[in-house]
């Protein structure tokens, strides 16, 4: 393989930059890494629009989009699209991997059903990491050295970034943002109401109580976020509980307790530079626009799986 520059070069929208730099902080010691807004400098006094192009299209020996609807209709992405797209008309997409770091991004009609992508909110940071660090590994990079600048440049990057997480979650800044972050996840769960409903399953509000509960055949799923403080984010918590039947709460009457399949706690964080996300107890990070459909769909699984345990 020829000699290239850069061993990955990132594409994204403004929005995704944050994450872009983090994905970025996780490769640049091993490799040579091109994000546009660390190489300013060298891209100070030349053509914008050819030095892009040069990166996407032979300079760099492999690429990773960050894919969210606005992707390519910004004019530098725009550059990198069409960069991408020539190179790939001369020697096929096996250079580009594509993050989806939106739910529900669709995927460009001119990219072949079957190139494979990553959503990031499945993945995490660390495992797309690791899938690039295999991707650039696979076609002929080796590792390189970190120099001490970039090092030193990466550590005060981590110590800001510490300092805006704590700030952020003793901020009513972040009361305010994880109390809206929960009721987007109600609005999301009674925006499949219908949907869910062709399978036989309810979505109730438990009154006095604020949880939210979808109660379907054989299984039960209820949503309640606790806060204790006004300026804090200290022992609050998106809980999600899952049941084999309704459980006692405030104005539910039951004849027996149900028995807990699983009951999962959620702290909201800030995760990246201006995003945040909810963080389970494995760690895992949901985006606030995905967290509706991953309880969701474990609640059907978990229902799937109690009908056909009945059935043997």
């Amino acid at each position: 393989m020829k000699d290239f520059q850069y061993d990955i070069a990132f594409s994204f929208t403004k929005e995704d930059e944050g994450i872009a730099t983090q994905i970025n902080d996780l490769l640049q010691d091993r490799y040579r890494t091109f994000l546009y807004s660390r190489a300013q400098e060298k891209l100070v006094g030349t053509d914008g629009e050819e030095t892009f192009s040069a990166v996407f299209k032979e300079q760099a020996r492999s690429v990773t989009v960050l894919l969210r609807p606005e992707w390519g209709t910004t004019p530098w992405t725009r550059i990198e699209q069409i960069a991408i797209k020539n190179r790939a008309f001369d020697h096929g997409y096996d250079f580009a991997t594509f993050i989806v770091t939106v739910p529900s991004t669709p995927i460009p009609d001119w990219l072949p059903r079957t190139r494979i992508w990553y959503d990031l909110s499945r993945f995490g940071l660390d495992g797309v990491a690791a899938v690039l660090a295999a991707r650039i590994q696979e076609r002929g990079g080796v590792t390189v050295e970190e120099t001490l600048a970039a090092r030193t440049a990466r550590l005060e990057r981590a110590q800001n970034f510490g300092r805006e997480k704590k700030a952020f979650a003793e901020s009513p800044a972040g009361v305010s943002a994880a109390h809206a972050a929960h009721q987007r996840v109600v609005a999301d769960i009674k925006a499949r109401s219908e949907m869910l409903g062709n399978v036989g399953c309810r979505i109730q509000d438990v009154r006095y109580d604020g949880t939210t509960m979808v109660v379907g055949t054989g299984v039960v799923l209820t949503v309640r976020y606790e806060s204790k403080y006004t300026n804090s984010l200290d022992g609050a918590a998106l809980t999600a509980r899952f049941f084999d039947g309704v459980p006692r709460l405030p104005g539910l009457f039951v004849s027996e307790d149900p028995r807990t399949l699983q009951s999962w706690k959620f702290a909201f964080e800030l995760v990246g530079p201006d995003r945040s996300a909810w963080v389970g107890p494995d760690g895992k990070e949901h985006a606030e626009e995905a967290m509706a459909e991953f309880l969701l769909k474990h609640f059907l699984d978990l229902q799937q799986r109690e009908l056909e345990r009945k059935r043997r």
